[in-house]
């Protein structure tokens, strides 16, 4: 943005348009042949919708553990179509296409190269054990509130940043030393039961009752109908969309003053 001078808007324009064109507005190649059977097999269409839901978590669960920032960046594009297919989301899917402008528009290189992988820390050491760098802060800060707390008194502004400095190396010294000397690891004071018995349970009830034994229209009051399809969100509607969305993130991005970017 620093470098087009009085074109920031057609730059704006362009880079956000080709994402938009390449990767939320691509014509399907290979149209899927549906049965109309199936189609209106809603539970069929449920189960499909989960299955979609849960690999989709699955991938962005992985790309937290390994850290791996470009594959986040990915998928939060993906996200945009799923955010905005599903009614009372749209906050999310407006949040996931201001992440695009963050990574490919506005900022410098480096900028950039920060927003997409400093989204995690790896604290402990280790392959795949990454965690989210928010989870990280409020852990950070569950130690500061300590370390304040054992102060005291002794709560002057110097004394505060000295402590709030230190809290993060405290922290790894000590689990350092508790690894070294094979001390356990206290377990959390929270504990679940298994489901697994409640689980048998409702299947033996729902052999029994067959609630869903009626083709072609298998449906329940909480999902009438549902596609199997969860991105079936016309495309004329979600380009109107990203068009009404991408005017509102211009306006505090393309400013007349070069200098207040």
């Amino acid at each position: 943005m620093l470098e087009v001078g009085n074109n920031k808007h057609v730059y704006y324009d362009s880079v956000l348009d080709k994402f938009m064109d390449q990767f939320l507005l691509q014509p399907t190649q290979h149209p899927v042949e549906h049965d109309p059977v199936i189609d209106e097999d809603f539970v069929h269409n449920y189960s499909v919708c989960i299955l979609k839901y849960f690999f989709l978590l699955l991938d962005f669960k992985d790309a937290v553990r390994e850290g791996n920032g470009a594959r986040l960046a990915t998928l939060h594009k993906v996200l945009v179509q799923h955010f905005k297919s599903c009614p009372g989301f749209n906050p999310y899917a407006i949040e996931m296409l201001t992440n695009v402008v963050q990574n490919e528009v506005s900022p410098t290189d480096a900028e950039a190269h920060n927003c997409v992988w400093a989204s995690t820390a790896n604290w402990t050491g280790g392959p795949a054990r990454n965690i989210e760098i928010d989870l990280l802060q409020e852990n950070r800060n569950k130690d500061l509130k300590k370390q304040i707390k054992a102060m005291g008194a002794n709560k002057t502004n110097k004394a505060i940043d000295r402590s709030s400095r230190a809290s993060g190396g405290e922290r790894q010294i000590a689990e350092n030393n508790d690894q070294q000397v094979n001390r356990p690891v206290h377990a959390s004071s929270h504990s679940h039961q298994s489901s697994v018995l409640d689980d048998k349970k409702i299947v033996a009830d729902l052999r029994t009752l067959k609630p869903f034994d009626t083709l072609p229209k298998r449906k329940h009051d909480s999902f009438e109908e549902i596609n199997s399809d969860p991105l079936a969100t016309p495309q004329t509607e979600l380009a109107r969309w990203l068009s009404r969305h991408k005017k509102s993130l211009d306006a505090p991005i393309i400013l007349d003053n070069e200098d207040e970017i």
